[in-house]
């Protein structure tokens, strides 16, 4: 189950933040988000899913309302939307498009 305190935490990892890095340069294609990183000059894809959570980083502020959101929208199940949200802020933090 997702976690929301001081840190919010994703299962056992803890997210030092939700909030996206100004300096990235974002487009959206199709349903898909592009993201450039010019302190690493790395280019992310986004998948369709992740592009959704990506969004509702500017709207959302734990793990728990982003996967309630998606789950509200899409109709789908809790569980699954809970692990997407779970790895794709992992990866997001590891990559270090959050501050």
């Amino acid at each position: 189950m997702l976690n929301c305190y001081d840190l919010p935490k994703i299962g056992e990892y803890a997210v030092q933040s939700l909030k996206k890095r100004s300096n990235l340069l974002v487009e959206e294609i199709e349903d898909e988000v592009v993201i450039y990183d010019p302190r690493t000059h790395y280019v992310h894809h986004l998948n369709p899913m992740a592009s959704i959570i990506w969004e509702l980083l500017g709207v959302c502020s734990s793990p728990e309302e982003i996967a309630r959101e998606i789950v509200d929208v899409l109709k789908t199940d809790s569980s699954t939307v809970e692990k997407d949200v779970q790895e794709t802020l992992k990866q997001l933090q590891k990559k270090r498009l959050l501050e």
